[in-house]
């Protein structure tokens, strides 16, 4: 391939999350670009977090961690690269900072908001996911506040060095709620996230910023406790050393044609020695990707990444996509023909 790509994606390919997909289908590409020494341009577009009429975030959202020369690029689908070359990332956390670093960095005025927070060496992060998260049954399971809750103050208490609290969700009044049960501890956050899928039509770059913010400030903790996320998961890119744990299940769903969920899927599972939270905790960890034989033995150990098949290599079967992502991939295709034409 050319070195001198660009790497594009249209307005409306990139229908989920900030994390969970954007970010997440760049970084499943970062391994090959690596090793055949391409540091490409970009022009990554999302309707749910750009600015009409380009749409474009990265960059934007992200900055490109190295100079691109000036000149005429080949312009490539993400799609398409992801079609022969997307891989499995693991749990190296090193390796995977260090690739991540290598292409992509925070940009300055995320950085900076977050130098206003106060120093988090000594705090707990915590993110409580509700909203979709609670309701994708297929995927994770749904944990109340309550559960969350009753963990974080088991944690807590037998973690004598946590002096602040560091709150991320997109519930209303949860960081009260963590306020009321630890009023001996300073309990901080960046206000109520905007899940993407309820997001209007204001100002949704602001909404990405707010997500990156989120997730430097958990990165700086010296704990995170967490549901299923990217955005939380990805702390533990920005920061290898951050003792990261969830405290509910990553199911092996079918979209992900039997590899588990980069990087949530690889971090370890909460553990208690309270009988009744680890009730609790057994409960929430139910049909983990981990109890499968098949994918323990293939993804179980430390790895950097394995070469995978995308779903549109799916050995031949046809992939388990709802009608709605069906339409859409479809429609991407059709439109990036047309416009070859």
């Amino acid at each position: 391939m050319n070195n001198k790509i660009r790497i594009v994606t249209l307005p409306e390919q990139l229908q989920e999350g900030l994390f969970g997909q954007i970010f997440l289908w760049v970084f499943e590409i970062l391994p090959y670009l690596d090793r055949q020494g391409i540091l490409p341009t970009w022009a990554i577009r999302s309707k749910l977090y750009g600015f009409p009429e380009e749409f474009i975030v990265i960059p934007g959202l992200l900055e490109i961690n190295y100079a691109v020369d000036a000149g005429n690029f080949q312009d490539v689908n993400l799609q398409d690269l992801r079609d022969g070359n997307v891989v499995t990332l693991g749990n190296d956390w090193e390796y995977n900072a260090q690739l991540w670093r290598k292409y992509f960095r925070w940009p300055a005025r995320v950085n900076q908001r977050a130098d206003e927070f106060p120093a988090l060496n000594h705090a707990l992060g915590i993110h409580y996911r509700g909203t979709d998260k609670n309701k994708s049954f297929v995927e994770t399971n749904c944990v109340s506040p309550d559960d969350f809750l009753t963990l974080v103050r088991d944690f807590t208490a037998t973690h004598t060095d946590i002096e602040t609290i560091y709150v991320a969700s997109d519930e209303k009044d949860f960081a009260e709620k963590v306020r009321i049960q630890h009023p001996s501890l300073s309990i901080i956050n960046s206000g109520t996230a905007t899940h993407h899928k309820a997001a209007g039509d204001g100002n949704n770059f602001s909404m990405g910023d707010h997500a990156l913010l989120d997730c430097l400030l958990l990165s700086r903790c010296r704990y995170l406790l967490k549901c299923q996320s990217a955005l939380s998961a990805f702390a533990k890119i920005l920061n290898p050393k951050l003792e990261a744990y969830r405290v509910s299940a990553n199911k092996l769903a079918p979209w992900c044609c039997g590899n588990p969920y980069f990087p949530d899927a690889f971090l370890p599972k909460l553990t208690s020695k309270n009988p009744e939270c680890q009730k609790v905790l057994d409960r929430l960890l139910a049909e983990d990707w981990t109890e499968d034989r098949t994918a323990m033995k293939k993804f179980g150990g430390v790895f950097q990444y394995k070469e995978r098949k995308s779903s549109l290599q799916n050995d031949g079967k046809i992939p388990n996509w709802s009608w709605e992502e069906l339409h859409l991939r479809l429609k991407s295709r059709l439109t990036r023909l047309i416009r070859r034409q």
